[in-house]
């Protein structure tokens, strides 16, 4: 949600959005900005969240697969590996054409099918299992001996650049074994991608192909104490994308399904806050995701972005007029900024509000990345979150005797 001025967009997409009931937040409750990780580092959108929730990445980060995986039902045991995948359009030369395949892929599951059966001819007792998320995202789980989530990405993460070969990132032979599997897994599912009638269909309503698959984010989950272990609390989270229920989950908390939050832009944040709701009674903390505006900022469309924190303005405005805020505490931030003139994660701090029953407010009146800096908060990190909530609600431990 977070952005930055420039030459073509003076305002950012929160200045220019019509956001009462963001701006009535503010105005009711503490402001301040944060810098997720900490000033100067790019979040990724796993890290952030993770440090968000409390935990330092650089201690319990241990990969992006696994979250993606866990997020979509896949169980990733003890000694298996999960890494994130891209549907991609690529040339013959297996230079990067669209990193997304167009982002949109009604046929995912159909594509994913037809990897389903996969075995390897380096590791025949390795087994696979690969299935489609959202749009054009997808997870990738081995299962097998001798594995190591110790390997190169194969994306780039740019395009017009040639996919990149895996290697192992130690002399483990465990490394060197997985990084032999993911590139036959390339060059396999490359060969039965661009055969199939389905990219036929897509070619004559002149979409990108969906002939390679793209690999990053190798990992195992993290061991660690839940937000329920440390706080005593019970927690549940909403989200439509797999890595952010992935990592929700990962700490504790239970995942309320709500069929209409879909990880896009289309995505129903009205049900999603009606979900918030109906289940506030049974839960102490409740933890709502919507992506669509990282989407529209990774596309560079500033209008969807408006768009998206006017949808999220009318979630927070079922929530305001619904929600008793003398028992109740409601905050709302970025997990990183992503300017519409970069189209990709950037370091700046985000907007964060908090609001309800005894916040000391402030005198800002307005949510936006300038406004909520004027505030009391501060600037704080993504680490002091959790424990500036926790507080609040009477659920943390005094430090000292």
């Amino acid at each position: 949600m977070g952005d930055r001025p420039c030459k073509a967009y003076p305002r950012t997409p929160l200045e220019t959005a019509n956001i009462p009931a963001l701006d009535e937040l503010a105005n009711r409750g503490i402001n301040g900005i944060m810098d997720p990780i900490k000033p100067g580092t790019r979040p990724g959108s796993d890290t952030a969240h993770l440090t968000i929730f409390g935990y330092d990445a650089y201690i319990y980060y241990k990969g992006r697969g696994p979250f993606e995986a866990l997020g979509a039902g896949v169980e990733v045991k003890p000694g298996e590996i999960a890494l994130r995948a891209n549907f991609a359009t690529i040339d013959s030369d297996d230079i990067i054409l669209d990193r997304r395949a167009g982002r949109t892929i009604p046929e995912g599951d159909e594509f994913a099918q037809l990897i389903a059966d996969l075995t390897f001819h380096c590791a025949p007792d390795v087994k696979p299992t690969f299935i489609h998320t959202v749009e054009h995202r997808g997870v990738l789980k081995l299962e097998g001996p001798s594995l190591s989530p110790a390997v190169s990405d194969m994306d780039p993460d740019i395009e017009k650049a040639k996919v990149m070969e895996c290697y192992p990132l130690d002399k483990s032979p465990e490394a060197q074994r997985t990084a032999e599997i993911l590139n036959e897994f390339f060059k396999k599912t490359k060969e039965i991608l661009q055969e199939s009638p389905l990219n036929d269909e897509r070619q004559q309503n002149n979409l990108p192909l969906v002939n390679a698959i793209l690999l990053r984010g190798a990992g195992v989950l993290p061991t660690l104490k839940t937000l329920p272990e440390i706080y005593n609390i019970r927690a549940a989270c909403i989200a439509g994308a797999p890595l952010y229920r992935g990592v929700a989950e990962t700490v504790g908390m239970t995942s309320i399904n709500v069929p209409e939050a879909t990880g896009t832009i289309q995505t129903n944040t009205i049900a999603k806050g009606q979900a918030a709701l109906d289940h506030l009674s049974e839960n102490d903390f409740i933890f709502i995701h919507v992506k669509g505006t990282d989407s529209a900022s990774h596309d560079g469309n500033y209008a969807n972005k408006v768009m998206m924190i006017e949808k999220i303005d009318a979630m927070v405005k079922l929530l305001l007029d619904n929600l008793n805020l003398e028992e109740t505490i409601i905050a709302i931030t970025a997990d990183h900024a992503d300017p519409i003139c970069v189209r990709d994660h950037t370091a700046d701090p985000v907007p964060i509000a908090i609001a309800g029953n005894c916040v000391l407010t402030d005198d800002v009146t307005t949510f936006s990345e300038r406004s909520c800096a004027k505030g009391g908060l501060g600037r704080i990190r993504g680490l002091d979150v959790m424990p500036i909530l926790m507080d609040l609600i009477n659920h943390s431990k005094k430090f000292g005797a």
